[in-house]
């Protein structure tokens, strides 16, 4: 034992020296890792996080400052078991000893973290995340699916960025659980789904922040393998800029937080603006190159004999080049108004004033209308009574009863027969002849040989 440990009677200490015979002791030991139940958390205002590490006899104070607390991707709570690593240290003042933690997990995180880097081991290995297999978004999506929760805070942040950068756009959502037990499959059946049957032009998939335990259902395989057989684009969209999670890599693009997500997929109008003027001036540099390119091959030749033949040929076309750049830079200058004015003339058909304009020349339109109606019903009346009448007055003409009113008769036999011919009955036959005002039956007794014809205009 050290000399100057020994005390006595006369010899004591101080309790501050005590204390810091204590503290060297303590502090000495090396970081450790300790395992314990949170209680008395307290988040300070400085950013600082104040609890106590517990178990069923013993309990620490426990404090982590705001640096190594900002690297912590959940909010402690208390209740939580939790395994955390940091240095010891001793507050001589009340003579009370505490641990300073640098590093704080949830109990089976460290699992999690394993399985996590298995699966992202194979998956590389099989491909999934190649370069190669990713796709570019569409720059002007008209139809955009969603695979999250309908009630979480992502879905609002997303619609609310889509709905401000592009008017008319259809988005798709597919309602799915985001953790919790079966969120898996949830979240692989809603890519299928919309890939096969929405028509969407590109997929978000994700949720808000949480813990690696609450992210965990976007590191399950069954998510990475439809990931990876959609034919539409995908972004992964899970938690906040930190969170990395297995959808993140197999996706064509991964966007730090859902509303992130939504601003990658649907540009601005400026963007849009910016990307149309760099493919302009890429059009207009790479003319200039090829310009540039032919120019210098007309010089370098310019001092070979058969060249001096065909010079003035090609001044004629390097004219010919010049108006064609000209021409061409006109007229995409010209497309480009053109198109400026089709999209103002398309906002002015939405104005409130041409509308009510419309809406106006409409109702006139319906007034002259319903004054026109009650004539036009009258004159049809008219002219369809007329024609009844007319039909009518032929059907009358035409009319049997009419006829035997002139003085002729119907003859008809035993079996309801008409007979029109003297050998279409038998002597002795019995027969039927209906007259103007009845009927009545009669025998046949003679029948001529010869037929005798008259003329209906015999006087």
């Amino acid at each position: 034992m050290n000399q100057g440990s020994v005390t006595s009677r006369t010899h004591p200490l101080t309790v501050s020296q005590l204390t810091q015979r204590i503290r060297g002791v303590i502090e000495s030991v090396p970081r450790i890792w300790l395992v314990g139940e949170i209680s008395n958390f307290k988040a300070a205002g400085s950013g600082h996080w104040y609890f106590s590490l517990k178990d069923n006899q013993s309990q620490i104070r426990a404090n982590m400052w705001r640096s190594a607390a900002q690297r912590v991707s959940f909010r402690p709570r208390d209740g939580m078991e939790v395994l955390v690593s940091g240095q010891l240290s001793v507050y001589p003042p009340r003579g009370e000893y505490s641990i300073v933690v640098d590093r704080i997990e949830q109990v089976g995180v460290g699992r999690l973290r394993a399985e996590f880097e298995r699966l992202k081991a194979k998956l590389k290995q099989e491909g999934l995340f190649d370069e190669a297999n990713k796709q570019a978004l569409p720059l002007l999506p008209r139809k955009i699916g969603i695979v999250t929760s309908p009630t979480g805070a992502a879905i609002r942040d997303m619609l609310r960025v889509l709905q401000a950068r592009l008017e008319g756009l259809h988005v798709l959502i597919y309602p799915a659980r985001v953790q919790g037990q079966g969120a898996a499959e949830e979240i692989a059946a809603g890519i299928e789904c919309l890939d096969r049957w929405g028509a969407c032009d590109v997929l978000i998939i994700g949720r808000g922040g949480g813990s690696e335990e609450d992210l965990w259902s976007f590191n399950e395989e069954v998510v990475a393998r439809a990931i990876h057989a959609a034919a539409t684009p995908i972004v992964s969209a899970v938690g906040h800029e930190v969170d990395f999670t297995i959808a993140d890599f197999v996706a064509d693009v991964r966007a730090a937080t859902p509303s992130n997500a939504a601003e990658l997929v649907v540009r601005s109008h400026t963007e849009y603006k910016k990307t149309l003027d760099i493919l302009r001036q890429t059009m207009a540099r790479s003319m200039q190159q090829r310009l540039l390119y032919y120019k210098n091959r007309i010089n370098v030749s310019e001092s070979h004999p058969i060249f001096v033949r065909v010079r003035s040929r090609l001044n004629v076309a390097q004219r010919s080049v010049a108006e064609l750049d000209y021409e061409l830079r006109r007229r995409l200058t010209q497309l480009l108004r053109d198109r400026e004015r089709r999209l103002q003339r398309a906002t002015e058909r939405v104005r409130p004033d041409v509308l009510r304009g419309r809406v106006a020349l409409l109702a006139q339109r319906l007034a002259a209308a319903d004054r026109e109606m009650p004539r036009r019903v009258k004159d049809r009346l008219e002219q369809g009574t007329n024609r009844l009448e007319h039909w009518v007055s032929r059907l009358d003409d035409l009319s049997p009863l009419k006829v035997l009113g002139r003085g002729y008769a119907l003859v008809r036999d035993e079996r309801r027969r008409v007979v029109a011919r003297p050998e279409d009955v038998r002597i002795g036959s019995v027969v039927n002849i209906r007259l103007r005002d009845g009927e009545m039956t009669a025998r046949v007794i003679e029948r001529p040989v010869e037929a005798v014809q008259e003329s209906l205009f015999e006087s």
